[in-house]
């Protein structure tokens, strides 16, 4: 099967200042399927936006091409451009409703801008808003709902006129924790009741681990790293992926915290990554407790990940010097181990 979305050495250059030019997305490849959720994640600067709005053109790409759907972006008319945009729904961080407009003008307004006729408007809009659970919202304004029911609504406006494809740039960042899962589930509903491919900007790993499928990792306007959730995080092989993940999951000891903890901790400390196998696990569990070598917790974290464990935990190791480097030897051989501090 064909992927729905497809990125091939594809580039976005903007104008620079004295006439030269900024590359916020540069040479990138990437496939998106049909009804997957796909995140793309990295930090500030690295293209993401860029890229996600190459998808319904509002950017073109300077350089490669973009196929959405079977179509390539850089070939269509403004005419094959609107039809592309009306399968491709939105939703913003900011929600972008409009202020002078009801809940239900704000989700008919693509439908009126598409021409559909007013009973057939009145009948999608109230469908929609029965979908995301706003009906009694339906004749207030902006102004009178709460962040979560913003979003709901920006939500339905996206998916106005039924879209293949529905693009999230940032959408929960501005929501508290409760209010980000409610919108994480209804994100997931609408993937797997309607089919809709989506895609999700995120800085935020409990998007990521709540409704991705795929994800991509950006750093430079490059994709550096791309595949399962499970795999690319458990698993990092660029130093831009570790950060991000360790980052986020806040389980290795920053340079500071490491400082503090050798003013009760003076033995060797070890940082040890924990995956999805119980092998292993059991293995590390034996290593740990058969060596002459005394091991103490003082740092980690782990959670679930598509529903499997992952994370690091950190060790002090004190005894012979001979001995934990036999440790450390028999525990990187099971798994990733970084040795912190000696």
């Amino acid at each position: 099967m064909a992927p729905v979305i497809s990125f091939r050495r594809a580039t976005k250059e903007f104008p620079g200042a004295g006439g030269s030019s900024f590359r916020a997305v540069d040479e990138v490849d990437l496939d998106i399927d049909a009804g997957e959720i796909t995140g793309v994640v990295g930090y500030s600067g690295a293209g993401k936006s860029t890229l996600v709005r190459m998808i319904n053109a509002l950017e073109l790409p300077t350089s490669g091409s973009v196929t959405v759907d079977g179509r390539v972006t850089g070939e269509l008319g403004e005419r094959g451009l609107r039809n592309l945009r009306a399968q491709v729904g939105m939703v913003f961080q900011q929600f972008n409703l409009f202020a002078s407009r009801t809940v239900a003008g704000n989700v008919a307004y693509p439908l009126r801008i598409a021409g559909w006729p007013r009973d057939r408007r009145r009948a999608r809009v109230a469908e929609l808003l029965e979908f995301v659970g706003i009906t009694e919202k339906a004749r207030q304004y902006p102004n009178q709902l709460s962040g979560g029911q913003k979003q709901r609504v920006g939500i339905a406006r996206a998916l106005a006129t039924s879209p293949n494809i529905l693009l999230a740039d940032e959408a929960t960042s501005a929501l508290d924790p409760e209010t980000t899962g409610e919108v994480l589930r209804l994100l997931r509903r609408i993937n797997r009741e309607l089919g809709t491919t989506i895609v999700v900007i995120t800085h935020e790993m409990e998007v990521v681990s709540s409704i991705c499928d795929r994800v991509a990792v950006m750093e430079r306007g490059r994709v550096i790293e791309e595949g399962p959730v499970y795999e690319v995080f458990a698993d990092p092989q660029q130093a831009a992926t570790r950060r991000f993940v360790h980052s986020v999951l806040s389980d290795r000891p920053s340079p500071e915290t490491v400082q503090r903890l050798r003013e009760h901790f003076p033995g060797r400390l070890v940082t040890v990554w924990v995956r999805d196998d119980p092998g292993a696990r059991a293995a590390l569990a034996e290593v740990l407790s058969a060596s002459e070598v005394r091991s103490t917790i003082v740092y980690g974290g782990i959670r679930e990940l598509a529903e499997k464990p992952f994370g690091t935990v950190t060790f002090e190791l004190s005894g012979d010097d001979r001995a934990i480097d036999a440790m450390v030897a028999e525990l990187t051989a099971r798994t990733h181990v970084e040795e912190i501090a000696s």
